[in-house]
């Protein structure tokens, strides 16, 4: 059994040795007798496990169970209304995309291209479809 291991096992079962796989059990507490960091783990798993089985279960109140059900939508089957209304807002929005990529093609060539007082061309070309530019030589 290797510290490795039996960090596994108590984590994964908890400190208390009946719940650790019977395979493995005899060879962890063999590892716990020799082994102090083993102890330490145990006695903090401990902890845990006492605050584990503390917390109660509480079973839901009926009444609020009932209220809960009542007033959840009734499952009803999809009108063809509300799919016609779903497809129309994915239509818009498909719409919207391509307009907004038409119009970048038609108005972007026409960014001004001198932006400085002595009108040098500062950006002679520009290609909106793979977004690469060109400048101007240097004067």
């Amino acid at each position: 059994m290797t510290p490795e291991r039996f960090r596994e096992i108590v984590e994964a079962y908890g400190a208390v040795p009946q719940r650790w796989p019977a395979k493995e059990r005899a060879a962890a507490e063999a590892l716990i007798l020799r082994s102090s960091e083993a102890r330490e783990l145990l006695a903090h798993e401990a902890g845990l496990d006492r605050l584990l089985d503390a917390y109660r279960i509480v079973p839901p109140d009926r009444a609020l169970t009932g209220a809960i059900i009542a007033s959840a939508p009734s499952s009803r089957r999809l009108s063809w209304a509300s799919l016609f209304r779903g497809l129309g807002i994915v239509g818009a929005g498909l719409a919207g995309a391509v307009a907004g990529a038409f119009l970048m093609t038609v108005y972007a060539p026409s960014i001004p291209t001198t932006i400085d007082d002595d009108d040098r061309p500062i950006l002679t070309s520009f290609d909106v479809s793979v977004g690469e530019f060109d400048l101007g030589e240097s004067q």
